[in-house]
Protein backbone atom coordinates (compact mmCIF):
# COMPACT_ATOMS: atom_id res chain seq x y z
CA UNK A 1 0.00 0.00 0.00
CA UNK A 2 2.56 2.34 0.82
CA UNK A 3 4.60 1.42 -2.24
CA UNK A 4 1.88 2.72 -4.29
CA UNK A 5 1.97 5.80 -2.74
CA UNK A 6 2.46 9.31 -4.43
CA UNK A 7 6.43 10.37 -3.61
CA UNK A 8 4.99 13.80 -2.94
CA UNK A 9 3.12 12.70 -0.04
CA UNK A 10 6.27 11.48 1.58
CA UNK A 11 7.87 14.70 1.54
CA UNK A 12 4.98 16.39 2.56
CA UNK A 13 4.82 14.17 5.86
CA UNK A 14 9.16 14.20 6.17
CA UNK A 15 8.62 18.25 6.47
CA UNK A 16 5.83 18.33 8.73
CA UNK A 17 8.11 16.19 11.23
CA UNK A 18 11.03 18.37 11.29
CA UNK A 19 9.38 21.65 11.80
CA UNK A 20 7.33 19.76 14.20
CA UNK A 21 10.45 18.62 16.17
CA UNK A 22 11.76 21.93 16.26
CA UNK A 23 8.93 23.99 17.57
CA UNK A 24 9.12 21.64 20.81
CA UNK A 25 12.82 21.86 21.41
CA UNK A 26 13.87 22.83 25.17
CA UNK A 27 16.88 24.98 24.56
CA UNK A 28 14.77 27.95 23.26
CA UNK A 29 12.60 28.11 26.18
CA UNK A 30 15.41 28.13 28.02
CA UNK A 31 16.97 30.39 26.84
CA UNK A 32 13.89 33.16 26.93
CA UNK A 33 13.28 32.18 30.53
CA UNK A 34 16.88 32.47 31.31
CA UNK A 35 16.46 35.77 29.33
CA UNK A 36 13.49 37.30 31.47
CA UNK A 37 15.44 36.37 35.00
CA UNK A 38 18.09 38.93 33.35
CA UNK A 39 15.31 41.44 33.14
CA UNK A 40 14.25 40.88 36.29
CA UNK A 41 17.70 41.13 37.95
CA UNK A 42 19.02 44.54 36.49
CA UNK A 43 16.82 47.13 38.15
CA UNK A 44 18.75 45.52 41.44
CA UNK A 45 22.42 46.74 39.90
CA UNK A 46 21.55 49.61 38.29
CA UNK A 47 22.77 52.12 41.05
CA UNK A 48 26.06 50.78 41.19
CA UNK A 49 26.36 51.81 37.52
CA UNK A 50 26.16 55.06 38.00
CA UNK A 51 29.91 56.11 37.22
CA UNK A 52 29.27 59.55 36.39
CA UNK A 53 27.94 60.54 39.95
CA UNK A 54 31.08 58.34 41.59
CA UNK A 55 33.49 60.40 39.31
CA UNK A 56 32.46 63.68 41.04
CA UNK A 57 32.25 62.54 44.28
CA UNK A 58 36.37 61.98 44.04
CA UNK A 59 37.02 65.04 42.66
CA UNK A 60 38.99 67.24 45.73
CA UNK A 61 36.27 70.00 46.64
CA UNK A 62 37.04 73.46 45.82
CA UNK A 63 37.25 74.53 48.88
CA UNK A 64 40.72 72.74 50.15
CA UNK A 65 42.73 75.75 47.65
CA UNK A 66 44.85 77.51 49.76
CA UNK A 67 46.98 78.63 47.28
CA UNK A 68 47.66 82.71 46.34
CA UNK A 69 49.32 84.42 44.22
CA UNK A 70 50.54 87.78 44.55
CA UNK A 71 49.10 90.29 42.19
CA UNK A 72 47.03 93.31 41.59
CA UNK A 73 43.25 93.30 42.46
CA UNK A 74 40.53 95.80 42.04
CA UNK A 75 37.29 96.56 44.60
CA UNK A 76 35.16 96.16 41.27
CA UNK A 77 36.82 92.63 41.22
CA UNK A 78 36.18 91.81 44.63
CA UNK A 79 32.58 92.96 45.08
CA UNK A 80 32.04 90.56 41.89
CA UNK A 81 33.06 87.40 44.13
CA UNK A 82 29.41 87.12 45.44
CA UNK A 83 27.87 86.55 42.28
CA UNK A 84 29.42 83.37 42.53
CA UNK A 85 29.78 82.52 46.02
CA UNK A 86 26.31 84.65 48.08
CA UNK A 87 28.68 84.28 51.53
CA UNK A 88 31.46 86.33 50.45
CA UNK A 89 30.25 89.91 51.03
CA UNK A 90 32.27 92.39 49.88
CA UNK A 91 33.68 93.38 53.76
CA UNK A 92 34.36 89.73 54.05
CA UNK A 93 36.40 89.71 51.26
CA UNK A 94 38.37 92.63 52.51
CA UNK A 95 39.20 90.79 55.56
CA UNK A 96 40.32 87.91 54.15
CA UNK A 97 43.10 89.80 52.52
CA UNK A 98 43.81 91.80 55.60
CA UNK A 99 44.37 88.34 57.23
CA UNK A 100 46.70 87.44 54.40
CA UNK A 101 48.58 90.51 54.38
CA UNK A 102 48.49 91.40 57.83
CA UNK A 103 46.91 94.76 57.11
CA UNK A 104 44.39 97.14 58.74
CA UNK A 105 41.40 97.33 56.12
CA UNK A 106 41.70 100.88 54.89
CA UNK A 107 45.20 100.23 54.05
CA UNK A 108 44.27 97.26 52.09
CA UNK A 109 42.12 99.43 49.99
CA UNK A 110 44.66 102.38 49.70
CA UNK A 111 46.57 99.21 48.05
CA UNK A 112 44.11 98.46 46.05
CA UNK A 113 43.24 101.98 45.10
CA UNK A 114 46.83 102.52 43.85
CA UNK A 115 47.54 99.58 42.68
CA UNK A 116 49.91 98.04 44.96
CA UNK A 117 50.36 94.24 44.83
CA UNK A 118 49.00 92.17 47.45
CA UNK A 119 48.73 88.36 48.56
CA UNK A 120 45.44 87.41 47.05
CA UNK A 121 43.93 83.88 47.57
CA UNK A 122 42.70 81.56 43.83
CA UNK A 123 39.96 80.71 45.71
CA UNK A 124 38.15 83.05 48.03
CA UNK A 125 35.94 80.82 49.37
CA UNK A 126 38.64 78.93 50.52
CA UNK A 127 39.70 81.36 53.20
CA UNK A 128 36.10 82.11 54.44
CA UNK A 129 36.57 79.64 57.90
CA UNK A 130 40.60 79.84 57.41
CA UNK A 131 43.10 80.22 60.30
CA UNK A 132 46.71 79.42 60.35
CA UNK A 133 46.88 78.55 63.76
CA UNK A 134 45.94 74.78 64.82
CA UNK A 135 42.67 74.22 66.15
CA UNK A 136 43.26 72.20 69.31
CA UNK A 137 46.99 72.13 71.10
CA UNK A 138 46.53 68.80 72.85
CA UNK A 139 49.47 69.50 75.05
CA UNK A 140 47.90 72.37 76.22
CA UNK A 141 44.45 70.91 76.98
CA UNK A 142 44.60 71.04 80.61
CA UNK A 143 45.50 75.16 81.00
CA UNK A 144 42.44 76.93 81.55
CA UNK A 145 43.76 80.13 79.15
CA UNK A 146 46.44 80.48 76.47
CA UNK A 147 47.59 83.73 74.55
CA UNK A 148 49.88 82.01 71.45
CA UNK A 149 51.87 84.22 69.25
CA UNK A 150 53.66 83.11 66.45
CA UNK A 151 56.24 85.41 65.01
CA UNK A 152 56.90 83.97 61.72
CA UNK A 153 52.72 84.68 60.41
CA UNK A 154 52.28 87.39 62.87
CA UNK A 155 48.83 86.01 64.10
CA UNK A 156 47.74 85.51 67.54
CA UNK A 157 45.04 83.15 68.61
CA UNK A 158 43.63 82.30 72.06
CA UNK A 159 42.96 79.23 73.78
CA UNK A 160 40.47 77.71 76.35
CA UNK A 161 41.37 74.81 77.51
CA UNK A 162 43.74 73.70 74.00
CA UNK A 163 40.86 74.53 71.89
CA UNK A 164 40.97 77.67 69.95
CA UNK A 165 38.81 80.70 70.81
CA UNK A 166 39.72 83.24 68.60
CA UNK A 167 42.95 84.80 66.44
CA UNK A 168 43.85 87.75 64.21
CA UNK A 169 46.71 88.97 62.26
CA UNK A 170 48.81 91.43 64.14
CA UNK A 171 52.11 93.66 64.36
CA UNK A 172 55.07 92.78 66.24
CA UNK A 173 58.68 94.55 66.27
CA UNK A 174 60.38 95.73 63.14
CA UNK A 175 63.66 93.92 64.52
CA UNK A 176 63.00 90.04 65.36
CA UNK A 177 65.11 90.08 68.76
CA UNK A 178 61.98 93.17 69.27
CA UNK A 179 59.30 90.68 70.32
CA UNK A 180 61.16 88.14 72.36
CA UNK A 181 59.96 84.63 71.85
CA UNK A 182 59.74 83.16 75.73
CA UNK A 183 56.68 82.17 77.74
CA UNK A 184 55.21 84.64 79.93
CA UNK A 185 51.81 85.66 81.85
CA UNK A 186 49.65 88.89 81.83
CA UNK A 187 51.31 90.78 84.38
CA UNK A 188 48.59 93.72 83.93
CA UNK A 189 45.18 94.90 81.98
CA UNK A 190 44.77 98.79 81.15
CA UNK A 191 41.64 99.56 78.92
CA UNK A 192 43.43 103.00 78.95
CA UNK A 193 46.85 102.84 78.72
CA UNK A 194 48.73 105.42 77.60
CA UNK A 195 52.35 105.01 76.15
CA UNK A 196 55.27 106.97 77.25
CA UNK A 197 56.51 107.79 73.31
CA UNK A 198 54.94 110.45 71.71
CA UNK A 199 52.40 110.23 68.74
CA UNK A 200 52.26 112.23 65.40
CA UNK A 201 50.73 115.14 67.71
CA UNK A 202 53.71 115.27 70.43
CA UNK A 203 51.51 113.53 73.34
CA UNK A 204 51.54 110.23 74.79
CA UNK A 205 50.39 107.59 72.49
CA UNK A 206 47.18 106.12 73.48
CA UNK A 207 47.27 102.11 73.70
CA UNK A 208 43.46 100.85 75.11
CA UNK A 209 43.23 97.03 75.92
CA UNK A 210 46.41 96.60 77.12
CA UNK A 211 47.92 93.75 78.20
CA UNK A 212 51.34 93.92 80.12
CA UNK A 213 53.40 91.17 79.05
CA UNK A 214 57.17 92.06 79.48
CA UNK A 215 59.20 94.90 80.05
CA UNK A 216 57.64 97.77 77.26
CA UNK A 217 56.01 94.78 75.45
CA UNK A 218 51.90 95.32 76.07
CA UNK A 219 49.40 93.81 73.70
CA UNK A 220 47.24 96.45 72.68
CA UNK A 221 44.99 97.74 69.99
CA UNK A 222 47.13 99.73 66.99
CA UNK A 223 48.08 100.02 63.73
CA UNK A 224 48.27 97.24 61.55
CA UNK A 225 50.38 98.86 58.49
CA UNK A 226 51.98 95.23 58.02
CA UNK A 227 53.40 92.06 60.08
CA UNK A 228 56.40 94.17 61.37
CA UNK A 229 55.54 98.15 62.49
CA UNK A 230 55.92 98.19 66.13
CA UNK A 231 58.77 99.04 68.02
CA UNK A 232 58.49 95.49 70.30
CA UNK A 233 54.70 95.55 71.46
CA UNK A 234 51.77 93.32 69.48
CA UNK A 235 49.84 95.50 67.74
CA UNK A 236 45.66 94.15 67.71
CA UNK A 237 43.18 95.50 65.29
CA UNK A 238 40.38 97.21 66.94
CA UNK A 239 37.70 94.42 67.12
CA UNK A 240 39.68 91.27 68.11
CA UNK A 241 41.63 93.30 70.72
CA UNK A 242 38.48 94.15 72.43
CA UNK A 243 37.80 90.45 72.36
CA UNK A 244 40.78 89.29 73.47
CA UNK A 245 40.77 92.00 76.63
CA UNK A 246 37.74 91.35 78.00
CA UNK A 247 38.32 86.96 77.89
CA UNK A 248 41.92 87.51 79.65
CA UNK A 249 42.80 87.25 82.91
CA UNK A 250 45.78 89.17 84.76
CA UNK A 251 48.09 85.54 85.13
CA UNK A 252 46.75 84.16 81.81
CA UNK A 253 49.70 82.40 79.91
CA UNK A 254 51.30 84.29 76.52
CA UNK A 255 53.36 81.70 74.68
CA UNK A 256 55.60 83.56 72.09
CA UNK A 257 57.09 81.09 69.72
CA UNK A 258 59.23 81.31 66.44
CA UNK A 259 57.29 79.59 64.13
CA UNK A 260 54.36 76.73 64.35
CA UNK A 261 57.48 73.96 63.65
CA UNK A 262 58.81 74.95 67.14
CA UNK A 263 55.44 75.00 68.69
CA UNK A 264 55.57 71.45 70.14
CA UNK A 265 59.31 71.95 71.49
CA UNK A 266 58.23 75.25 73.83
CA UNK A 267 55.43 74.02 75.16
CA UNK A 268 56.93 71.01 76.36
CA UNK A 269 60.01 73.43 77.79
CA UNK A 270 57.23 75.72 79.06
CA UNK A 271 55.39 73.34 80.84
CA UNK A 272 52.33 74.53 80.58
CA UNK A 273 50.13 71.94 82.37
CA UNK A 274 52.35 72.90 85.14
CA UNK A 275 51.36 76.80 85.59
CA UNK A 276 48.71 77.93 88.12
CA UNK A 277 46.95 81.28 86.37
CA UNK A 278 46.51 83.89 89.07
CA UNK A 279 43.20 85.14 90.03
CA UNK A 280 41.54 87.53 87.47
CA UNK A 281 42.61 91.22 88.48
CA UNK A 282 42.54 94.64 87.00
CA UNK A 283 45.41 96.25 87.40
CA UNK A 284 46.99 99.56 86.19
CA UNK A 285 49.89 100.15 84.70
CA UNK A 286 52.21 103.40 83.93
CA UNK A 287 54.28 102.27 80.78
CA UNK A 288 58.33 102.76 81.32
CA UNK A 289 61.08 104.82 79.30
CA UNK A 290 62.12 103.12 76.43
CA UNK A 291 65.87 103.75 76.39
CA UNK A 292 66.54 101.68 73.60
CA UNK A 293 67.88 103.26 70.38
CA UNK A 294 66.81 104.46 67.76
CA UNK A 295 67.97 103.90 64.25
CA UNK A 296 69.41 106.52 62.29
CA UNK A 297 66.78 106.03 59.56
CA UNK A 298 64.08 105.62 61.64
CA UNK A 299 61.66 108.99 62.36
CA UNK A 300 59.53 109.38 65.23
CA UNK A 301 56.64 109.38 62.22
CA UNK A 302 57.75 105.78 61.95
CA UNK A 303 57.20 104.35 64.79
CA UNK A 304 53.13 102.70 65.77
CA UNK A 305 51.28 105.19 67.52
CA UNK A 306 51.91 108.09 64.97
CA UNK A 307 49.37 107.90 62.96
CA UNK A 308 46.25 110.11 63.17
CA UNK A 309 44.13 107.16 64.19
CA UNK A 310 43.29 107.63 67.50
CA UNK A 311 43.43 103.88 68.60
CA UNK A 312 46.71 103.91 67.53
CA UNK A 313 49.98 103.90 69.85
CA UNK A 314 52.55 101.34 71.37
CA UNK A 315 56.29 100.73 70.64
Amino acid sequence: MLRGSNPGLWISLIVLLLFSGCAKAPVYTEQFESTNDEATVAPVVQPALKTPSSAKASVKPAGKDLSTVRRLITEKEVRKLQAKDPDLEFYRCIEILCRLNKKDKEYIRADMKHKRPLTVPKNFSSYKNWSPLPRNIASAGKLPKLILLVKNISFLGWYQNGRLVDDTYVCIGKMNTWTKKGIYSVKAKDPDHMSTYPNAYGYPAYMPNALHIYGRVWIHTGDVIGPHCSHGCINVPIDPADKLFDWTNAGTAVLITESLKDLGRDIKIARLDKRNPQKALLVEEKGKQDNRQKSAKETPKQFPGNSSKVTTGGI
